[in-house]
């Protein structure tokens, strides 16, 4: 049987005695699209921080491809594939927006720091891919017309399609989503459902976290989370329709 792409294993983690996740098991199969909901303090964003090694757990494992991962550092696992975004759009403020677009693309580099100083063929063969790569993300994520542009100067909505932007060039194997549709217009959420979507279909896995239950629909399978626990999986129909879910959200 094909190991899950990410795992979790009975992860718990305890902030000054209180216990924020209880036992968490989750698989994120290869190509996968998942929604993980809950109301808020449910520890979502705990359980991405612990994925994405910003946080380690009290106890349990997580796993990238059958492999114990909680002793890697967060730039290892993005070199491995596993990318995250977060909830407030981190950009490079004092760079373009195509600078910022290649520097998604540079943990792919093998040139090293000796070859980029003396541009090396490899690093120049490198540096061109780059340009392509950052070049295509500016039409696919809607940002060719301030490819120049300053980063920090543009509006929310084509900061958080930068962060994303820049997540995807690199070609990670797995998307951490942490509330990308915040501060979004109606129709930037649809733009974003739409690139989200074309993600999917280029067999990148997908874990995402959203309050807008239209860009949740999009997943194969939700995850809710209610005070640090799992309780219910399924489709977005099974998941409504699931009475402990219901009490969650409504406080029954």
């Amino acid at each position: 049987m094909t190991a899950p792409l990410l795992a979790f294993r009975d992860v718990h983690h305890n902030f000054r005695g209180l216990q924020v996740l209880k036992g968490v098991h989750m698989d994120i199969a290869q190509g996968a699209f998942v929604g993980l909901i809950g109301p808020n303090g449910a520890g979502k964003s705990t359980l991405f921080n612990i994925a994405s090694g910003f946080l380690p757990p009290t106890s349990g494992s997580v796993m990238l491809d059958g492999q114990e991962i909680g002793g890697m550092s967060v730039q290892e696992r993005s070199r491995r594939g596993l990318v995250r975004t977060f909830q407030t759009p981190q950009v490079f403020r004092n760079m373009t927006v195509l600078e910022n677009l290649m520097v998604g693309v540079h943990k792919q580099s093998q040139s090293g720091t000796v070859g980029n100083l003396f541009l090396s063929p490899r690093s120049r063969r490198e540096l061109r891919a780059a340009h392509q790569a950052a070049n295509a993300a500016l039409e696919r994520f809607g940002l060719g017309d301030v490819a120049h542009s300053i980063a920090g100067t543009l509006p929310g909505g084509l900061q958080r399609m930068l962060e994303l932007g820049r997540a995807c060039v690199g070609m990670p194997r797995l998307l951490l989503l942490d509330e990308p549709s915040s501060g979004l217009n109606t129709d930037e959420i649809l733009r974003l459902t739409q690139v989200l979507r074309t993600i999917h279909e280029q067999r990148i896995a997908i874990l995402l976290v959203s309050h807008d239950m239209e860009l949740m629909a999009s997943a194969q399978r939700i995850h809710v989370l209610c005070f640090g626990e799992i309780i219910a999986v399924g489709s977005m129909d099974e998941v409504r329709a699931n009475v402990r879910v219901r009490d969650a959200y409504l406080g029954t």
